[in-house]
């Protein structure tokens, strides 16, 4: 090492352990640099198995010196952020997490997601781990408060309201249609309810809704009577806890090399929220170490609450609740409860967690039963290498119309959603569907061609041997020898192009490698029937409602948001079609007439 023992200062700070290779591969920190690194080159007979196989690797030490052990604290937990070493316990997952951001010191707030939190005078609550579940709470503040999240300027004489505004999620302050103090009122309320104070919350609604009603302003009242069920419908959710502080409830259950985590978020004496993290590399390390440098890490960027349970006291105790006393500017306490609500709560965290450990367990075997049957797909169909990554391919139309090509991929045997893409028929008229597959199978290899990005390991095509064949050619055409098969629906034999697409192979039906192809097959179809009722629906929405004076876009959007698809717009009632913002008797009749002119949805409109 370029750094001599002997040199080492006996004083607070931090030390990086490096490899031959100069990656970190430890950090730690220390009240005296000095002692604390000589115990890792002393007597190994105290070290733990993890510990000897460390300090077998390390070829060079760096330090930092701190101030005061609470700087070496916070600079740990900042460096272990940062290189992720190989032998620290660390979270697995330290992106950045998501904020909700209230630009309060503007005319007309917005409140919307933000992964940057800015010193700009806007109001942030978080982060949250959560973001699926956040994205939800922004949902229902959009349906209860209509507080506008687009960037539209604020022009009340000239704008036009946005689709928000019709289907009732903003009041559209952009183009007058509410004013600065009823709208501020809304924000007060939708900042109210970040907070989780929905008890008064329902009060003022009431009162609101009871004031609004006196007046006659009945339109008024039932908006913000539908605010005030909403409302209601989500404090039933919450659960409830004794006292009124924020804590945070920390429970850890231990798999291998895994710490599971789960923590409830309690603000004024609810649960608010809850969260599912884990901790790497904690094989041999005890679990209130864990915990310890879990408190450490996560609350570098999480908001403090006042209290923190946790099942264990735990190491560094005094030393962290002052770190977080300083960041939050008030008293923070670490507690292990030992009876009542709190010791409720946090056996309930723990019972989470345990759910959680147990369920990525399963996950796993699943993960593992997966490859079994990738291996298998490999052996019969003598491929290069164990198919990962699959693409399936699937045509559906109705009497050639609103043809649709679907591309499902899977890799390591599960399906990858995102990765999913639709092809519009393009070229071929009629029904042909042979062509239709040709049409699309060489599409999406030209375009990866072009664009020189990867190939599948294995193409599957749902259909026998003409839509195999139809693929096999567009393959050949250009060029490219990648695996590709298909399954039929009757007999569900696999059809290969050995030797010409014909030759089959029966599996039996409980054959793992069969029921995967089964499962990638079924999800084309799927996708592609959903990908052609959408089309078919966009179709008829312009073809039957463009013709109606009095619709424009804006309405024809709500019309669909509203009813969910055209078949059910044709089956709607004169007081059903007025529920839509801007639809009068006058315009409901003119879109009644229409759809008796295009006569009765039968069973092919409904597919």
């Amino acid at each position: 090492m370029t750094v001599a023992l002997s040199s080492l200062p006996d004083l607070p700070g931090v030390y990086l352990m490096k490899d031959d290779s100069g990656e970190v591969i430890y950090v730690g920190k220390a009240l005296s640099l000095r002692k604390r690194v000589r115990q890792y080159f002393q007597s190994s007979k105290n070290l733990t198995p993890k510990t000897k196989t460390l300090v077998s690797r390390i070829e060079d030490l760096e330090y930092i010196i701190t101030d005061t052990e609470v700087d070496a604290l916070v600079l740990e937990a900042n460096l272990i952020k940062k290189y992720r070493p190989r032998y620290n316990v660390r979270l697995k997952d330290d992106k950045r997490y998501p904020y909700v951001k209230v630009t309060v010191n503007s005319r007309y707030p917005r409140i919307f997601l933000t992964r940057r939190r800015l010193m700009d005078g806007s109001l942030y609550f978080g982060p949250y781990t959560n973001a699926g579940a956040i994205r939800k709470t922004l949902d229902i503040i959009s349906q209860v408060f209509r507080i506008r999240r687009c960037r539209q300027p604020l022009n009340e004489k000239k704008a036009r309201p946005c689709l928000d505004y019709h289907i009732k999620r903003c009041y559209a302050p952009c183009a007058g249609k509410i004013s600065e103090k009823e709208y501020m009122e809304n924000v007060q309320e939708a900042i109210k309810f970040l907070k989780g104070e929905t008890s008064g919350l329902v009060k003022e609604l009431e009162e609101r809704m009871q004031d609004l009603a006196s007046k006659q302003e009945y339109e008024a009242a039932a908006q913000v009577r539908d605010q005030l069920e909403a409302v209601k419908v989500l404090s039933q959710q919450q659960i409830a806890t004794s006292g009124t502080d924020d804590r945070d409830v920390i429970a850890a259950v231990k798999d291998g090399d895994t710490v599971y985590i789960q923590i409830f978020y309690v603000r004024h004496g609810n649960m608010v929220g809850r969260a599912d993290l884990a901790m790497s590399s904690a094989e041999g390390t005890a679990l209130p170490d864990v915990v310890s440098q879990f408190i450490k890490q996560y609350y570098l960027d999480s908001p403090i609450p006042t209290e923190i349970l946790t099942q264990y006291d735990i190491p560094d105790h005094d030393l962290i609740t002052s770190w977080l006393k300083q960041r939050s500017g008030r008293e923070v306490h670490i507690n292990v409860p030992q009876k009542g609500d709190k010791k409720k709560m946090l056996d309930m965290a723990l019972m989470n967690a345990e759910m959680t450990m147990r369920a990525n367990r399963l996950k796993a075997v699943v993960a593992s039963e997966s490859m079994e049957s990738l291996k298998d797909l490999q052996s019969l169909l003598s491929l290069p290498s164990v198919p990962l990554y699959i693409e399936g391919f699937d045509i559906s139309n109705i009497s050639g119309t609103d043809a649709v090509g679907s591309m499902v991929v899977f890799e390591n045997g599960k399906p990858s959603n995102n990765k999913y893409r639709q092809h519009n028929i393009r070229t071929v008229k009629g029904i042909d569907d042979f062509a239709m597959m040709g049409e699309v199978v060489g599409r999406r290899y030209s375009r990866l061609k072009e664009e020189k990005m990867p190939f599948p390991d294995l193409i599957l095509i749902d259909g026998g041997p003409g839509q195999l064949s139809a693929a096999k050619d567009s393959l050949d055409k250009l060029g490219l020898d990648i695996p590709v098969i298909g399954l039929a629906k009757r007999f569900e034999h696999i059809i290969t192009t050995k030797k010409g697409p014909g030759e089959v192979i029966v599996l039996p039906h409980s054959s793992p490698a069969l029921k995967l192809l089964m499962h990638i097959r079924d999800e084309a179809h799927r996708f592609a029937v959903s990908s052609h009722r959408r089309r078919r629906s966009a179709r008829l929405t312009h073809s039957i409602l463009d013709g109606i004076s009095g619709i424009g876009e804006a309405k024809k959007k709500a019309l669909i948001n509203h009813f969910g698809s055209v078949e059910k717009i044709g089956q709607a009632t004169m007081e059903e079609l007025c529920q839509i913002e801007g639809i009068n008797k006058k315009l409901g009749l003119r879109i009644l007439e229409k759809f008796r002119e295009h006569g009765p949805w039968n069973g092919a409109d409904k597919m």
